[in-house]
């Protein structure tokens, strides 16, 4: 594992003097030791670490809100460590991108391993926002040039899809709804649904958008 600069949040001086010492035990850099929520979002945004472990239970502001207001300013590892378990605790980090929970107490043992955890998890989320990105790019510019109206059968075909499924694509290009293309192909809608189901795992992507774009870029791209 890397060296990492951690934005310790934490109110209790000797739970933070405790994890600061396994944290630097395990070779990493401790950025700074926020006691409350204001001053966390606040060091977040002055020494941008590589990783915030969060207290749930924090003066002046709830963990859960600070973590939002952390996330909304950049994207970062973060592991929220909380004593609570009822359902409102959990409810309130519910719908917050984070990337491991801890519960305490802990082990030091498990803090490196949700620390472990938080990595893979926000670099594998950063490449699915990456390629989401490139996507929605590749189907911008494919519009730009006729885009999703080049989507023939023809060059669909070329990209793994059977004449039917082509045909699906082609219409699904245009904003046609599965009820439409069946009408239009005289099928049903769950037949429309599974010629698409299986064009996403051709083309391995999972919606329509992106299934539009994958074949913009490979075929539209290539045609210009």
């Amino acid at each position: 594992m890397p060296e990492l600069s951690i934005l310790l949040t934490e109110d209790d001086d000797a739970v933070a003097r405790y994890l600061s010492s396994i944290l630097i035990a395990f070779g990493h850099k401790i950025a700074a030791v926020a006691a409350d929520g204001l001053q966390a979002v606040r060091l977040d945004r002055e020494l941008l670490p590589d990783l915030v472990i969060m207290d749930m239970d924090l003066p002046q502001m709830n963990g859960a809100v600070d973590a939002r207001k952390i996330l909304e300013s950049r994207s970062v590892p973060l592991i929220i460590s909380t004593g609570r378990t009822d359902a409102a605790a959990l409810e309130s980090i519910r719908d917050l991108n984070i990337q491991a929970f801890l519960i305490k107490p802990f082990s030091g043992v498990q803090l490196k391993s949700a620390i472990a955890i938080a990595l893979s998890q926000h670099e594998m989320q950063a490449r699915a926002q990456q390629t989401i990105t490139q996507l929605n790019g590749a189907l911008e510019a494919a519009q730009g040039n006729g885009g999703a109206g080049a989507l023939t059968q023809e060059r669909l075909q070329t990209l793994g899809l059977t004449r039917r499924e082509a045909e699906v694509m082609a219409w699904v290009a245009q904003g046609k709804s599965n009820s439409d293309i069946a009408t239009i192909l005289e099928s049903s809608p769950r037949t429309v649904a599974k010629h698409i189901e299986h064009v996403f795992g051709k083309l391995n992507v999972e919606s329509r958008t992106a299934a539009v774009a994958a074949s913009c870029a490979a075929s539209c791209a290539g045609s210009g």
